[in-house]
């Protein structure tokens, strides 16, 4: 393969063997290891699974989803670097994603109608948030409403005026749940996951968000896990 021309020996400062874990053995390249361990499907997840967890979080968040069962019905299509490429996740993509009541999420990158961030579009209008202060929508007069009474609110969120780093250090002396705690986490990272195992199958798959399967595909069921190389183990 054309990425072999890449592979050199490990500096001796790194335990390649360590760093590698679970997931299979594969030779030394710089430049997948670092930071671009992340292009690598063998040791990470492409552009989709690298950002899934911030945006479907938000998009969650905004729809009352955080605990729910998540999405019926994904379905995706990609466009994938050649086989022999240094890196090999997924480079342009689109995944639709049915969830109860009617609602629709699509999940997309390098797709120019789809910007950076999250959306909601509904029967009144739309808004768009992104990770930092920057919001937008339909109507202007939203834009100046930074806080609602909660007689108005749909979804009511939580405050945290310190950011993570405060309601983290706050939830460990009340010993109540973070903002985000780990459940909150996987939920929005299933949408990607999910979306990934559709494009590499290629077609559409339904999921039963209570039992965490896919129904009716073992071939696509078999990608929900992958073999842990020994002497790892998942306990």
């Amino acid at each position: 393969p054309a990425w072999k021309v890449a592979v050199s020996a490990p500096p001796p400062e790194l335990d390649y063997d360590a760093w590698i874990g679970p997931s299979k053995m594969e030779e030394y390249i710089q430049a997948r290891v670092h930071m671009n361990w992340r292009w690598n499907y063998n040791t990470g997840g492409g552009q989709l699974l690298d950002w899934i967890g911030h945006h479907g979080d938000i998009a969650h968040w905004g729809l009352g989803n955080d605990e729910t069962l998540g999405p019926v019905e994904v379905e995706g299509a990609g466009e994938f670097p050649a086989a022999d490429a240094l890196w090999n996740t997924c480079t342009r993509y689109r995944i639709t994603c049915k969830y109860p009541e009617d609602i629709t999420m699509v999940i997309a990158g390098g797709h120019s109608d789809i910007r950076s961030g999250t959306k909601w579009i509904g029967t009144e209008g739309w808004v768009w948030v992104d990770r930092g202060n920057a919001f937008e929508s339909s109507h202007k007069e939203w834009e100046n409403a930074r806080t609602l009474p909660d007689d108005v609110r749909k979804v009511k969120l939580p405050l945290t005026p310190g950011g993570h780093f405060r309601n983290f250090l706050d939830s460990v002396k009340s010993r109540k749940p973070t903002v985000t705690p780990v459940e909150v986490a996987h939920h929005s990272a299933i949408p990607g996951h999910l979306g990934l195992i559709a494009m590499l199958v290629g077609r559409k798959l339904r999921w039963d968000a209570k039992t965490e399967q896919i129904l009716d595909d073992p071939g696509a069921s078999k990608l929900l896990t992958r073999p842990f190389r020994a002497p790892w183990a998942l306990s």
